[in-house]
């Protein structure tokens, strides 16, 4: 539990990480230039954001498309209960 507690505080301290779980878990998956123009975000700010959630295994790249993982998912709904 302490990890997934972690994992809410990294998302809840960015917004744009904030965003990008939200806009996945509701679209599913997405390009990251894709997300870039729904979220109105440069797309380098984009693109270092979704390294760092795929570093901390909240999402995962597919080819070019992004999508929610298992912990990604939990901690999207965690945080919309917040």
């Amino acid at each position: 539990m302490n990890e997934l507690n972690d994992l809410i505080g990294f998302v809840n301290g960015n917004s744009i990480r904030q965003k990008v779980l939200s806009l996945l878990s509701s679209k599913g998956e997405m390009e990251g230039k894709r997300v870039s123009k729904t979220l109105r975000v440069a797309y380098p700010t984009i693109a270092k954001t979704l390294d760092e959630l795929e570093q901390k295994e909240l999402i995962t790249k597919k080819e070019e498309m992004y999508s929610l993982t298992e912990s990604g998912i939990k901690v999207e709904k965690m945080i919309q209960q917040i």
